[in-house]
């Protein structure tokens, strides 16, 4: 596995705005697929087929802190 990592912050979407299926386990939750669609892109598009894997990271503490901090 590489130490490279690439992180990419998406603006205009909020925590409450990616719903988790938590009832149904066996449907990806929005996170999960915005990751997956995420790696497809780098893969096909960009043709980085090393990318190993993509995360989505849904924090809502430290949402409110980059808004804060975009406010200042």
């Amino acid at each position: 596995m590489s130490d490279k990592r690439l992180f990419i912050e998406v603006h205009g979407i909020g925590p409450d705005d990616i719903p988790v299926h938590a009832d149904e386990p066996s449907v990806p939750d929005e996170a999960t697929a915005i990751a997956n669609d995420i790696h497809d892109l780098l893969r096909e598009e960009y043709g980085l087929t090393d990318v190993e894997g993509v995360a989505t990271v849904v924090n809502p503490d430290v949402h409110e802190q980059l808004l804060g901090e975009s406010d200042s």
